[in-house]
This record gives structure tokens, sequence and C-alpha cells, in this order.
């Protein structure tokens, strides 16, 4: 199973939620919302394994 990472700049509006939610069925996803996780050490850990990331 594909490892997919979104990181979200700001609030997710309908569809991203719905491509999120949708993507969850397919992959295995991880979630940052960069406007209250800085938490770099674990963000970058994030990055270097995943196979997809997606910036919303």
């Amino acid at each position: 199973m594909a490892k997919v990472l979104y990181i979200l700049k700001q609030e997710p509006d309908a569809t991203a939620k719905t491509i999120i939610e949708t993507q969850k069925t397919l992959a295995d996803v991880t979630v940052i919302d960069m406007r209250t996780d800085k938490d770099y050490d674990k963000i970058i850990g994030e990055v270097v394994s995943s196979d997809k990331i997606i910036t919303w």
C-alpha cells in the first residue's frame, strides 16, 4: 500500500476533505496541518518516508 502525505497550509474545502477521505480507502494517508503542527523533525520524517506528498 502506498504511503501518501497531505500537508495542509490552509483549511481544506469540501472537495479537499472528500479527496483525502477517499484516498484513505486506497492508501496509508497521513495529514499534517502546518498551521498548528510545527514539529519539523516529525514532518521531515513523514516527507522522507512517504511515496507521494500533496500540499493543499
